[in-house]
């Protein structure tokens, strides 16, 4: 008799089950998002436009992972998450060619909440999950700050829990990014980092609150001419808020951030924005988000309105086109598409830059 082949995730399923002891209840599960598409920048500074198939893609990133948990008895388990990036214009990997570069932690959950450890995100994206509609996407707050697209934090300690209504969280993390900023040296607060979320969300409303704060490398210490930024401070604070009108999502967000290692005039800045989110029917949606971004010390800054329009052709697949105007004040010289900023697609100083992209994104 033939044999059907058993396909990957049936395979990890079962290396799971026959790997765990037998009192123990677990599941593993495989998933991930694939979402490519094709973009248009003009005026870009090395002349004209480009049309180009970016590797962050318009409505969501690339990934594949694996979560699971094991039930530990009177109500305590153990979680865990291992998810890679990719690049679906090349496939490649993605934050800085990591195996498993956007999340990867292993921690307790019971009633209380959750303890968990490893490359984890930073309190700032649960705090902004339900407000900013464009956060993490090629079109949005990433624009004017990057570090807002894929705030992860390795070797980092964190809690989270959520009671009724109400969220709260905190981390601590002991070297922000092993790869440029490692700390773990035994040097003070040389690459430290923490954050904490407050929220509440009601049926139809929600507020909340998050900080998120870092510290730079001590660099003199390989490079005596380096400068020692182990006590420089970026810290970012933010107040957020939204309501339902029936099926229409309202939202509002507020920024403030210090930044100690910037140059003088830059050291300050505020990022806000109001957002919209409409159904038009089951599986037509209408989205805007307009920005405004500003130095507290410079005529430099920028504006942008982001749109949206995605057709759900199932649940799993969704085609979208998505639109990033954005007007430079003073010398600026941001781009709507996330990463491009002060490069050579971005636009000369001072000049406004529209982005235009379509695409497709599959869930499995």
């Amino acid at each position: 008799m033939q044999r059907t082949p058993l396909s990957l995730a049936s395979t990890l399923a079962l290396c799971c089950t026959l790997a765990a002891p037998a009192h123990a209840q677990s599941d593993v599960t495989l998933y991930g998002l694939i979402d490519a598409g094709v973009e248009h920048l003009n005026h870009t500074s090395a002349g004209g436009g480009i049309t180009r198939m970016p590797s962050i893609a318009g409505s969501a990133a690339s990934r594949w992972g694996l979560r699971g948990s094991e039930d530990l008895g009177g109500g305590l388990k153990t979680v865990f998450t291992l998810e890679s990036g990719f690049a679906p214009d090349n496939g490649s990997l993605q934050q800085g060619g990591r195996a498993f570069g956007r999340q990867a932690f292993v921690g307790l959950s019971g009633g209380w909440g959750t303890v968990s450890l490893g490359r984890q995100y930073s309190m700032l994206l649960p705090g902004s999950a339900n407000t900013d509609i464009f956060l993490a996407q090629i079109y949005g707050a990433g624009a004017f700050d990057t570090y807002l697209a894929g705030p992860r934090l390795d070797n980092s300690i964190a809690y989270l829990g959520k009671f009724s209504s109400v969220t709260l969280g905190a981390l601590y993390s002991l070297g922000k990014d092993a790869q440029t900023c490692p700390g773990e040296r035994g040097r003070g607060s040389e690459c430290r980092a923490w954050s904490a979320v407050l929220k509440y969300d009601a049926p139809t409303w929600g507020v909340g609150t998050w900080i998120d704060e870092q510290r730079g490398l001590d660099g003199s210490r390989e490079t005596p001419a380096t400068a020692d930024l182990s006590g420089k401070k970026d810290q970012r604070l933010a107040l957020s808020g939204y309501t339902l009108l029936g099926q229409t999502k309202l939202t509002a967000n507020y920024m403030q951030r210090k930044n100690d290692a910037a140059l003088n005039a830059y050291r300050k800045s505020n990022l806000w924005s109001l957002g919209v989110a409409h159904p038009v029917t089951q599986a037509i949606t209408l989205e805007a988000q307009y920005y405004h971004f500003d130095y507290k010390d410079s005529a430099d800054g920028g504006k942008m309105l982001a749109l949206r329009g995605t057709y759900a052709f199932s649940k799993r697949t969704t085609a979208y086109a998505t639109v990033g105007a954005l007007r430079n004040d003073g010398n600026a010289r941001f781009s709507p598409s996330v990463g491009v900023s002060n490069t050579a697609l971005a636009p000369v100083a001072g000049q406004n830059q529209t982005g235009l992209m379509v695409g497709l994104r599959h869930a499995f």
